[in-house]
């Protein structure tokens, strides 16, 4: 064997295994599709892509959320998608409302997600901000809510190193993100 064949299966390797080991992210756009699927599918389609959830919550009236892992839950109106919820959870401590979905096991593959292309969890409010920056919302210290594709979207705040509520000045991340399906515009 040559060194230039060693080479390339070494490079072919490493690209593999690089490939392999790198997180996927979930894409969830706005007014369009969720993790591929319509925002119409079923509870058992998106049980089809991502598995069986790991808990179902009983929610206000009709609602349910499937939780899967401890980082994403999708809220249903009878069998119609009304909202996707992720989480940020690796530093959420007990004190904050998440805190208890550090007990709720972990899940390979649904640690990352991705809004519309451009809105990460763990990315800097300074850069998160500027892309609602033309949409209809509001903001305060810690989260802000969007009107986008005629549907709310609410991205939440925290501290960089623990995602509690962030003192005046002190640097944030997106440490959670709602994004609705089918809502009711305000009358």
């Amino acid at each position: 064997m040559t060194i230039d064949t060693i080479l390339k299966r070494t490079v072919f390797f490493s690209l593999l295994l690089a490939s392999l080991s790198a997180r996927a992210e979930l894409q969830v756009y706005s007014g369009g599709n969720v993790f591929g699927l319509a925002p119409t599918a079923s509870p058992a389609d998106f049980a089809m892509t991502l598995g069986e959830p790991s808990a179902e919550l009983p929610l206000q009236g009709e609602r349910r959320g499937l939780l899967y892992g401890n980082s994403l839950m999708l809220v249903f109106d009878g069998n119609r998608l009304r909202e996707v919820r992720c989480w940020l959870v690796p530093r959420f401590t007990g004190d904050l409302y998440l805190g208890w979905l550090q007990e709720v096991p972990a899940r390979a593959g649904l640690e990352g997600f991705v809004l519309d292309d451009r809105l990460r969890l763990g990315m800097p409010r300074e850069e998160a901000e500027p892309v609602l920056s033309d949409l209809e919302g509001s903001a305060d210290q810690n989260s802000a809510v969007a009107i986008k594709h005629g549907q709310p979207v609410w991205l939440g705040f925290g501290r960089a190193d623990t995602h509690a509520q962030a003192e005046d000045g002190e640097p944030q991340v997106l440490v959670s993100l709602t994004v609705h399906f089918g809502a009711q515009p305000a009358r």
